[in-house]
């Protein structure tokens, strides 16, 4: 239960960070990751680690790792520092069995294995900044569904939906990404009185 509950609040912490960011540029490129190795086929590139004997189900087809670039820019005589989308930004992005170049923002088909899905790493890198990295692991889609169907209805209601959804079976529940968010920081970020971020 505690492992549910520390999932179900991860979740609600993305999309609450999702939720005040600012207006997202619109997507500059999609592309389809690319099998690392040769002779995959159908784009099941986890298929040979499920015929080694691992717990890895059939391949449910694909699904989309958004990922942005960001820089926190602090304005001569501001307090704080904001944060600005960067576009153009060149990242690489990989994972078991599979990677994708893009431009930023971009968005990247990814295969999807359910609870099986494998977190994805990101590097991105352009002239003046260092490379900026960032990680992300799967979500349970349908677990974060119901309970964020059921933060309307009360604390009571979320209590026993989030009882309902620790007996279901995870193994049959669909699993997502959550947004890439690659933070870029100048060479020399280190002497600015904003910092590093």
């Amino acid at each position: 239960m505690k492992a549910q509950f520390r999932s179900w609040a991860i979740s609600i912490v993305t999309v609450a960070t999702l939720a005040g960011c600012q207006t997202a540029k619109p997507i500059a490129m999609s592309v389809v990751a690319t099998p690392t190795a040769k002779g995959t086929q159908y784009g099941d590139v986890l298929a040979p680690q499920r015929a080694a004997g691992q717990d890895i189900p059939a391949l449910k087809g694909q699904k989309i790792v958004t990922v942005r670039t960001y820089e926190d820019v602090r304005k001569k005589g501001a307090q704080f520092s904001s944060r600005t989308e960067l576009e153009g930004i060149d990242c690489a992005l990989d994972s078991e069995g599979y990677r994708a170049s893009v431009k930023t923002p971009a968005e990247i088909r990814v295969p999807d294995y359910g609870y099986a899905s494998r977190p994805v790493s990101v590097h991105c890198q352009a002239p003046g900044y260092r490379t900026g990295y960032a990680s992300v692991q799967p979500f349970d889609e349908t677990s974060h569904e119901r309970m964020a169907a059921a933060s309307n209805n009360g604390l009571v209601t979320m209590v026993a939906v989030a009882l309902v959804d620790a007996a279901t079976d995870k193994k049959k529940h669909d699993y997502s990404y959550p947004p890439v968010f690659v933070t870029m920081n100048r060479i020399g970020c280190e002497k600015d009185k904003s910092g590093c971020h």
